[in-house]
């Protein structure tokens, strides 16, 4: 039962529910949002072809990282005993990963869709996209999607090393962003990739989520007693 006045309680609840929701509306997003490839006219192209949408799906990702933000502490809790510096290590990369690409790289996104609009120079905001591209400057917003695919990975061996609920949810999480960066390379269709590594990837931290939901508050609190050869948890004694 959710009791937003108990702090423990709320901060597990809000942690289980981001889970499973930031990746839902994060794989809906990856998924949906139109293909901003090519020069600057090709984008703005795009973009206006799918104006409608590529707002929607905008701030369908906003709304994703901000999300993901309680869910990384939610993983960061789950590995105080075991993983613990994967997972400190996992949560600092995917902070950045959410900040730079997550949230910056959407505030340019916004841009370019109002550049997209009706009454807008469109040759003039082709030159601008095309200029900024080859600016260095731009570098760590693109290296966010990386620093995030990274930290996600390290979350999956540390929630494996951490023996908290099932096991197997772990290396899923790892195989699902591997599988996304690998299909990428080889070149396989993007659609396909991303509808296989999204499901693998949405899956296993929807089943953390779960897991995180369906333990007691007494059991949250006491995560750092979690026994990893036996995946319980020991709730320490009361004087």
């Amino acid at each position: 039962m959710l009791k937003i006045w108990d702090s423990t309680n709320f901060r597990r609840t809000l942690g289980g529910l981001c889970l499973i929701l930031a990746p839902v509306l994060f794989a809906i997003n990856e998924i949906t949002f139109p293909d901003l490839s090519g020069s600057g006219a090709d984008q703005l192209a795009a973009a206006a072809k799918s104006h409608d949408l590529m707002l929607v799906d905008i701030y369908i990702g906003i709304a994703s990282a901000i999300l993901f933000i309680p869910a990384v502490m939610t993983l960061l809790h789950i590995t105080q005993r075991r993983g613990v510096v994967l997972g400190h290590v996992a949560a600092v990369l995917s902070l950045a990963g959410i900040g730079l690409a997550g949230l910056a790289l959407y505030g340019l996104q916004l841009m370019l869709w109002a550049m997209a609009g009706p009454g807008v120079d469109r040759q003039a905001m082709g030159a601008f996209i095309d200029q900024v591209q080859q600016n260095p400057a731009g570098l760590p917003l693109v290296l966010g999607h990386d620093l995030f695919a990274i930290g996600l990975i390290l979350f999956g061996i540390a929630v494996w090393r951490s023996g908290f609920g099932y096991r197997w949810a772990g290396p899923a999480l790892g195989l699902g962003i591997v599988l996304d960066i690998v299909g990428g390379t080889v070149g396989l269709p993007d659609m396909i990739i991303s509808v296989i590594s999204d499901a693998i990837f949405v899956t296993a931290l929807a089943a953390i989520g779960l897991r995180v939901l369906l333990t007691t508050d007494a059991g949250w609190m006491a995560v750092e007693q979690v026994d990893p050869k036996r995946s319980t948890t020991v709730v320490p004694a009361r004087a």
